[in-house]
């Protein structure tokens, strides 16, 4: 550690100050709290990860007092997944991703919410709002987790950015009802890994001066942006604590690493000059949903692929985006994946384009008795919409297509998407349960998040 005095602050009273001495107070001298947080570079540090505590099952529990202590699984039933699990369901072992079937084994006394993914946008947003509002520099990772840099804050805001993280958390508690846990430092990856040491509810920072020594007994699998197979590789090869890994030789681990490796090791070292960037591209929008039963015919699936075109359609719209590319996925009853894709002569944020290119390769890959479990459609290569060309102008058929498009989205946005619904849609006999985990991929996505390559970002 670095010299100089203690820097304490007590979350439960808000108070701040610095200790003399070389050991760290255990409670707070003004109200005797022992929730309190110590650091030589407190007060300096301004890079932070703010993560919604298993945030789904948070938000349920808040708006049902009844389940407030029962565990909690929000997912799919039958066939579906887990997309959050509350701490007590925890206990039992049930993770995310988990199938719902296998979680319910574990923790049979669980209750199952279908999740409600509009409102769980809802109370992102107004979580968002509140980070925005202590600095511009917002990066989301997910509908539930973001990083923020609040160097330069403390005039503003009249404290350092720990304290003003101290009373988001305590805001977001109060004001929202579900509770966040922060990690602070001065790096994005170690303010990531610190934000998973104190959960829930918690804050836990690491100062840069013993950020070195703080991670070298750690698994190299706390590293941020490392994914299981290069984990896997590491420990195979012996290496299994970032302390080892910074010790290893270069060509041992560009061997294991590939072109990453150096990138790697000083992420073990503590070192990570990634900047928290607000401004990001999405790579893809895309929607799917999980069937209870396999559907197999050509109608049933088009009326399943129509809904998920119009919630496609109006993600792109709501951002300003338009796709270039289509990509169709099906999943067969071996979970098997089937992806198809097609290139567009200009970009498009309309549903009916989307759904006339999804329909034609669709068509390719039903009859014969092939069964699907699972459907998706998605749109690549985004940008600003695509301006009329001569042949929109020839086609007059397309133009009152889009025009009757926007006079239904009008429609929708004034009386609810159940107001106006096509008799295709109408029709549907199988109602499907929503993957949750693809819908909180396709959320990240839209927040101009990165795929889940593992690749540190």
């Amino acid at each position: 550690m670095s010299g100089g005095a203690i820097q304490m602050l007590c979350r439960s009273c808000l108070r701040s100050g610095h200790v003399g001495g070389t050991t760290a107070p255990v409670a707070c001298p003004f109200c005797h709290s022992t929730d309190v947080r110590n650091g030589r570079e407190l007060f300096a540090l301004a890079i932070a990860h703010v993560d919604c505590d298993a945030f789904y099952a948070s938000v349920e529990k808040r708006d049902n007092p009844d389940i407030r202590d029962r565990p909690v699984i929000v997912g799919g039933r039958e066939r579906g997944v887990v997309a959050a699990a509350c701490y007590i369901a925890r206990q039992f072992g049930v993770r995310s991703a988990m199938p719902t079937w296998q979680a319910l084994k574990r923790c049979p006394d669980a209750v199952v919410i279908r999740p409600r993914m509009d409102h769980y946008v809802s109370v992102s947003r107004e979580i968002r709002a509140r980070m925005l509002a202590l600095t511009p520099l917002v990066q989301p990772l997910s509908i539930d987790e973001a990083f923020l840099d609040l160097a330069g804050t403390e005039a503003l805001h009249g404290c350092t950015p720990a304290e003003s993280l101290v009373r988001l958390q305590r805001a977001i508690r109060e004001e929202v009802g579900i509770t966040v846990s922060i990690g602070l430092s001065g790096t994005k990856s170690l303010a990531k890994m610190a934000s998973d040491r104190d959960k829930p509810d918690g804050f836990f920072a690491i100062d840069m001066a013993s950020a070195a020594a703080w991670l070298a007994p750690q698994p190299v699998s706390v590293l941020f942006g490392l994914g299981k197979t290069a984990v896997g590789r590491l420990e195979e090869a012996g290496i299994t604590s970032c302390g080892d890994l910074v010790a290893a030789r270069p060509q041992e681990l560009t061997a294991i690493l590939g072109r990453g490796a150096a990138t790697i090791r000083d992420l073990a070292a503590g070192i990570d000059p990634r900047p928290v960037t607000p401004d990001r591209e999405a790579k893809s929008i895309s929607s799917e949903t999980t069937f209870i039963t396999d559907l197999s015919t050509q109608a049933e699936l088009e009326a399943e692929l129509e809904m998920l075109c119009l919630k496609v359609s109006a993600r792109m719209k709501s951002q300003g985006l338009a796709g270039g590319r289509v990509t169709l996925k099906l999943k067969r009853p071996d979970h098997s994946l089937l992806t198809r894709s097609r290139a567009l002569g200009e970009r498009t944020d309309k549903a009916h384009t989307l759904f006339a290119v999804g329909r034609e390769l669709l068509a390719r890959e039903t009859g014969r008795g092939r069964r699907y479990r699972l459907l998706g459609i998605g749109a690549d290569q985004l940008g600003p919409p695509g301006g009329q060309s001569l042949l929109d102008i020839a086609d007059e058929g397309e133009r009152r297509r889009d025009d009757l498009e926007a006079a239904i989205d009008d429609l929708h946005a004034r009386m609810g998407r159940e107001s106006l619904q096509s008799g295709r849609m109408f029709s549907r006999r199988h109602r499907p349960e929503d993957d949750p985990t693809r819908q909180r991929a396709s959320l990240d996505q839209l927040d101009d998040e990165d795929d889940q390559s593992g690749s540190p970002t």
